[in-house]
């Protein structure tokens, strides 16, 4: 309620949480797509007749229909989600879109498949119980009452549908690890001049660590209800000014989620929250109960808990960070040309112009 973008829906953290599981691979296999060695699919290619092949990998065909089909199917599931007062606004995005998507699918089509023909090759395989962990790991994630279910419907997916894409990272992964050399670490040199070039990066900018209790207000209150919530965020003040534990008392009074967490927001910088708010919380000085703060979720009190100056983190302190970063580099950089030397060997024709 306290931010100046709201917070994520149960939803978005479902769409999150099924992204993230997805992402199995240290590489986003479609970042190959971008390889110079096969040339990718012209829009007028892609601009085809649902019975027509928009590619063939090793014999292998995908048709217009195929794509469309499950394009539709993804993006009816959004349309589910958006507000009918921005269905027209982002219809007409989606429109707009449709061909680097089906685009995207087609590049999507060209990877997996010679990824999953090379780890037939190699006889790579996947036991159910390797999926069926991934699965369980992802639905312990989700929040309580939500299930498998409704959220890959949110995607326009089927439980086999996510079964497969599981499978088909896990063997990949599992290719990948077997046929591309682990990096070598960075030497301190590269360090060094990654953190010379990029040290603005590893500038923290002022943040405050505070929790709040929030008296909600609507803008059909009446009178008697607006003298009601002003007259409760002041006797909370009172309490508090007099001893009374914080993060008992928003537990039990504030109306904002964060009260189960006694009120806690966590750390956060300017930029984050709305002007009012962040304005009284970066004013007050740590460990104080501040005045009753209006914005247009309600009254708010605030205590800050900790104030932290704007600073530049050392070389000594990032070294591990870059060490990693630049080590994660190299080894995408090898994954990206392990997958364009298959789509080089392979025999990859698109539909005609």
């Amino acid at each position: 309620m306290y931010h100046s973008k709201p917070n994520h829906s149960t939803q978005a953290l479902c769409i999150i949480l099924l992204a993230s599981l997805l992402a199995i691979l240290p590489l986003q296999l479609a970042a190959a797509a971008d390889s110079q060695q096969i040339k990718s699919p012209s829009e007028k290619a892609l601009s085809s007749k649902g019975s027509d092949v928009l590619v063939t990998v090793n014999g292998k065909k995908l048709t217009s229909a195929e794509v469309d089909a499950e394009l539709n199917a993804q993006i009816n599931a959004f349309k589910q989600q958006v507000p009918p007062e921005q269905m027209e606004k982002v219809a007409a995005q989606i429109n707009q879109m449709k061909d680097k998507m089906r685009e995207q699918k087609v590049n999507e089509f060209v990877e997996k498949t010679v990824l999953t023909q090379e780890a037939d090759k190699k006889k790579i395989t996947v036991t159910d119980n390797e999926t069926n962990a991934i699965i369980k790991n992802y639905e312990s994630q989700l929040p309580q009452g939500t299930s498998l279910e409704s959220v890959l419907a949110m995607q326009g997916m089927s439980l086999q549908k996510m079964r497969d894409e599981i499978t088909f990272r896990l063997r990949a992964q599992k290719l990948i690890e077997a046929s591309v050399k682990e990096q070598a670490p960075p030497t301190d040199q590269e360090i060094s001049e990654y953190y010379t070039k990029n040290k603005q990066n590893f500038d923290e900018p002022e943040s405050v660590h505070a929790r709040h209790i929030l008296v909600k207000t609507d803008p059909s209150d009446n009178e008697t209800a607006k003298k009601a919530k002003k007259a409760k965020i002041e006797t909370i003040r009172k309490q508090l000014m007099s001893g009374a534990d914080f993060a008992k008392v928003a537990q039990e009074k504030s109306d904002c989620p964060s009260k189960s967490k006694g009120g806690d927001l966590g750390t956060f910088s300017k930029g984050r929250m709305v002007k009012e708010f962040e304005d009284a919380a970066f004013s007050q000085k740590a460990n104080e109960i501040g005045p009753v703060v209006d914005t247009k979720f309600g009254h708010h009190i605030i205590q800050v808990l900790e104030h932290n100056p704007a600073k530049s983190k050392s070389l000594v302190e990032v070294k591990d960070q870059i060490s990693g970063t630049l080590q994660q580099q190299a080894q995408n950089k090898a994954i990206k040309e392990y997958i364009d030397g298959l789509k080089k060997q392979a025999k990859i024709e698109y539909g005609k112009n």
